[in-house]
């Protein structure tokens, strides 16, 4: 898959906004294609399906998931 594909599926996945259906199939993907491919950006790909992300005290940003 490309670049383009991956984007595709983002857009798809960030028009259902927040849901937590959204969000189960943006993880849900996001390790099926880091599976395939080692390099695929998990972070980017989140960020493209619209995740949000917050920062811990330690200063790691993670997203929010549930």
């Amino acid at each position: 898959m490309t670049k383009k594909h991956f984007q595709i599926i983002a857009n798809i996945i960030n028009l259902h906004g927040t849901s937590p259906t959204a969000r189960a199939m943006a993880l849900d993907f996001s390790v099926a294609f880091k599976s395939l491919n080692p390099r695929f950006d998990t972070v980017r790909f989140l960020n493209a399906c619209g995740l949000e992300r917050v920062t811990l005290s330690s200063g790691k940003q993670v997203h929010i998931t549930n």
